[in-house]
Parts: C-alpha cells; structure tokens; sequence
C-alpha cells in the first residue's frame, strides 16, 4: 500500500470501530495508508470484510472483528485474543 506522508503509523496497530463504512471506513484506510496494520471493527460483518478486503487489496494489514466496542476490558482481552501480530 502506497503511503500518503511518511509511514507514520509503521510498526503500529490501529483499532478502528464503525469501520462497516463512512468516517470509520475512511479513517481505517487512511492509517493503513499511514502503514499501520488495521483492526477494523463493526457490527455490520459483511461491510466490515469489505473495509478489511479494501485494504488488503493495496497490500495492508488488516483483521476484520465483529461486534459492539465500548472500550471495555472485554474490548481489550478480545483483541489480545484474536493474536494479531504487526509482520
């Protein structure tokens, strides 16, 4: 995937919730431009592949989950859970 800046998210993992489309659609493209591997959220699953096949398309890094997220330690061990790693 080309950067737009400078990789300025490289090494780092971004957890991006609403990601089904609109803003949060946008928001999870533009880290993975930024060379962030990307966690896309939703509770819209069929939207939510389509965002993770979007990036992986342009050679991102991306793990679709489903659900709700509120920021709970629920959220956090779910995460830690699915072993998503940065390489």
């Amino acid at each position: 995937m080309t950067t737009l800046l400078n990789g300025t998210f490289a090494g780092k993992v971004a957890f991006v919730t609403g990601a089904g489309g609109g803003i949060g659609r946008t928001t999870a493209i533009a880290f993975a431009r930024e060379g962030a591997s990307v966690v896309v959220a939703d509770v819209a699953d069929k939207e939510n592949q389509e965002t993770a096949r979007m990036i992986e398309e342009q050679d991102g890094r991306a793990l679709a989950v489903r659900g709700h997220t509120d920021g709970s330690e629920q959220d956090h061990r779910s995460l830690r859970a699915s072993g998503f790693r940065l390489q």
